[in-house]
């Protein structure tokens, strides 16, 4: 088992506050609880959690700790969308992979994986879609949609299609996401998980694409966005509009698939 340096620093500056966490709390529905620790940074928190898991190190002091975190702190560390984005595309891999760890037949269910709300964040159940969807893509349809509206996103960034890892084979690999390097982040791990699945076939005038794209095409302004956002990323060519033919997704359980 191999450890980055980088990996272990981050490691060490977590230990000193994931220790910290004792107390229980709960969520009122008007107000976010105010009276449980919670730790110093939580961007350097969630990269760790994520650095622990990846290295099969024990992780139960970091779901301790985001059982029992301070919401109103929370929220207000993560005060740009940058900061945002960053924790909770690290807190939901990191979700995913500790259900995967836990309860890998839960994955045969992919409803009960994805839906069902036993995910604890500072006294409030959660599911992972609540994260996905309700925090990121800004749905109202979730199971806590009081949790989701105090931290949402807002606006939609069609690039955490690429960053989000379901568990699956044809999940995007798991990186750690920063706030200062978001930008560059995201557009290395849409890049490279375009130019692995998605193809241009010139002579059928045809672009085969992840099933992905089928399902999250709203967030591209359906598929006549789907076709210009390839374009961006020069999978298909500047004044051609080709025929789009979805490939199926490989839904085959792949765990621990980091970058």
């Amino acid at each position: 088992m191999k450890i980055s340096i980088s990996s272990i620093l981050i490691s060490v500056l977590s230990i000193s506050f994931v220790l910290l966490s004792s107390q229980q709390c709960t969520q009122s529905e008007k107000e976010l609880d105010e009276s449980n620790i919670y730790p110093s940074n939580a961007i350097d928190f969630s990269q760790s959690m994520l650095v622990y898991i990846k290295s099969e190190l024990p992780y139960q002091s970091y779901s301790d700790t985001l059982r029992e975190i301070n919401l109103k702190k929370l929220k207000s560390e993560l005060n740009s969308p940058e900061k945002k984005l960053a924790f909770w595309l690290n807190i939901y891999n990191s979700l995913v992979q500790i259900r995967l760890a836990e309860n890998p037949k839960l994955f045969e269910d992919k409803h009960a994986f994805f839906k069902t709300n036993d995910l604890i964040i500072g006294g409030a159940k959660l599911s992972l879609d609540d994260i996905e969807n309700g925090i990121l893509r800004l749905k109202t349809d979730v199971s806590n949609p009081f949790f989701t509206q105090q931290f949402r996103l807002d606006s939609i960034e069609n690039r955490i299609h690429f960053t989000l890892n379901c568990g699956a084979t044809s999940c995007p690999a798991i990186a750690y996401y920063n706030p200062k390097e978001l930008n560059n982040q995201l557009e290395e791990a849409t890049q490279f998980y375009v130019e692995n699945n998605c193809e241009y076939k010139a002579g059928q005038n045809e672009v085969m694409i992840s099933e992905l794209f089928s399902w999250f095409k709203d967030d591209f302004n359906g598929e006549d966005g789907v076709i210009e956002f390839l374009k961006q990323y020069k999978i298909i060519p500047e004044g051609y509009y080709p025929k789009i033919i979805y490939k199926k997704y490989d839904w085959g359980i792949k765990p621990v698939n980091f970058n």
